[in-house]
Parts: C-alpha cells; structure tokens; sequence
C-alpha cells in the first residue's frame, strides 16, 4: 500500500520529511510537486506516471493540500480512470503520522482534524484583532454583472476559488468554453472546486454572450474564466462589454517562451492577447490580487 501526496511547491515533501522525523522512513509516501510553470496535465501525467510505475491497485489513494487546488483538481479525471482510489484534501503532518503509523485513511483524516486546535488565555486572536477594512470591490462591466475577466488555463483552483473570489466578493464564477462544456469529467470537477455560495455557470461561447449581453446577471457579481485567448476575441465580437482582462496563468508547453512568472506565450498567443489591447481594452498580467497590475505588453517590450 502507498499513497501519493500532491500540493503547491514542496508541501508534500516538506510534510513527508517532517513525519519521518517522528516515525523514521515513510515509503508508502510517493511525493508530486506541483510548481509555476506546470500545467494541470503535467501534474495528472505525474500521478499516472507513479500508478503505472508502482501499480495502481497497491495505491490507497491521492492525498493534496487543497481541495480545488491544481494538484487536486489534476486528481479528477485519474480517480474517474481507477474508482478504487481515494481523494482527500487537507493534508496535513497529523495525518501523514497517522498513515506512517498504520492508521487507515479514514482513521488519519480524523486524525487530521484532531490535531487542529486552538489554545490561549482569557482572549483567542479572533477577539483581540481588530478587522482590517475591506477593499472598494470592483465594479460591474456595463449591466452585464462581469467584475473581473481572467485567462486561466487551470480555470477555477485554489488562487481563484479563494483568493480571487473573496477578494472581488464573487457570487457567480462563470467558466467560458465550448470544449469545456463538452468534458463531462472536467465539469464535475468544477462543480466540486466552487467556493460555498458562489453560483457556477458553465457555458459555450454563444450561450455565454447572449446571456450577457441580456443582462441576465445585472446585479450579481460575475467571475468570468476562460482558458485560451480565442475565446475572449470571440466574447468582444460577439459585444460584451469588457473592462479590463487579467492574463493570470499560461502553462509552460512545447512552442511557448516565457513572459513572465506563470504566464507563458506562443508568437500567436502573445499576437492575439495584443490584439485584445488595440480594441482599447486594458489587458494586464496579475497572478494574485496583491501583486502589481502590470500591463502585459510590458513583459513583452
């Protein structure tokens, strides 16, 4: 029996290391790395990589930091290949021991949970802080509800399922493609990554710009991904009214060079992105709301 632990940067292995401190060697642990320049493929192919080199039937499961994140949302299409597969999120040192240890994983998640607890005096940092104010949330494109507008090849993970969505106070994410909507698999594993309360569309091209442009999301606060520039030169086409674009994540793939940190280009790509530009649309390349806003034709001048 082993079981793979996946997460964002060196997590896995961190924790992997950590437990062995305690228990000494750990071999049924297989670590998966998930780092910036990988896509969701390439984290799949190295979990299949590992079940086919090790046998996928002694595999107790996939185990990932966080649920939604990339190395889980990479897991999606492999547990729909093997069911006998567990998938867990929340990984942490408390289940790691627990599994070193001899503990089912329905045992070491409890353990998990168990070793999270909160312990001070008279007052716990909840009750002390003072909350910090909220940021002026953006305001809507026209009446068409669409706060932000983001390229993103990974589409709904843990930088948007999270961070984005709380920072703009998302109620609708609204993923945009029609090879999106025909992958059965992939729209499961979206519907599994939104965050509680926020809404979820998942639509064609023509379907999403008529709704739109019909203002059928006036009032709500619309998240819209998509995952090849294509699609955004076919929404302006098509009249929905854009603000700005946010170029946040382009894996590294064959033909591609680098623009930035996350964000990697084709000649084609980087044409058609400009080109987003020159219809007087601000397009910028920001991976987190608190990094700078800088326009993406810097990177490239």
């Amino acid at each position: 029996m082993y079981y793979i632990l996946s997460s964002h940067g060196q997590y896995a292995a961190a924790c992997k290391a950590s437990c062995e401190m305690i228990t000494g060697d750990a071999p049924l642990f297989r670590v998966v790395s998930f780092t910036d320049d990988m896509t969701k493929e390439a984290v799949e192919e190295a979990y299949r990589e590992i079940l086919k080199k090790d046998g996928a039937e002694e595999c107790g499961g996939i185990i990932t930091d966080l649920m939604g994140g990339t190395p889980y949302n990479a897991a999606a299409p492999v547990i729909h290949d093997y069911p006998k597969l567990a998938l867990a999120a929340g990984m942490n040192l408390g289940m790691l021991i627990a599994l070193n240890t001899g503990d089912s994983l329905t045992e070491a998640v409890k353990a998990a949970q168990e070793s999270v607890v909160i312990q001070s005096g008279e007052g716990t940092a909840e009750e002390t802080k003072k909350a910090k104010p909220a940021a002026a949330p953006a305001e809507a494109a026209e009446k068409n509800g669409i706060v932000h507008l983001r390229l993103d090849e990974r589409l709904i993970h843990g930088q948007v399922a999270t961070f984005w969505s709380r920072t703009l106070s998302v109620t609708r994410i609204m993923v945009i493609g029609d090879e999106i909507v025909q992958d059965a698999i992939g729209r499961e594993a979206l519907k599994a990554t939104v965050p509680v309360g926020v809404k979820l569309s998942i639509l064609t091209v023509e379907s999403a710009c008529k709704k739109l442009n019909a203002g059928n999301y006036a009032g709500q606060r619309v998240f819209v991904v998509v995952n090849k520039p294509e699609t955004i030169l076919q929404m302006i086409e098509n009249g929905v009214k854009l603000k700005e674009v946010n170029i946040g994540n382009m894996g590294k793939k064959e033909g591609r060079e680098t623009v930035k940190k996350s964000v990697y280009c084709t000649p084609d790509e980087k044409k058609k992105i400009l080109s987003i530009e020159e219809k007087g649309i601000p397009v910028y390349a920001q991976m987190v709301p608190n990094d700078e806003k800088k326009k993406f034709s810097e990177f490239i001048n």
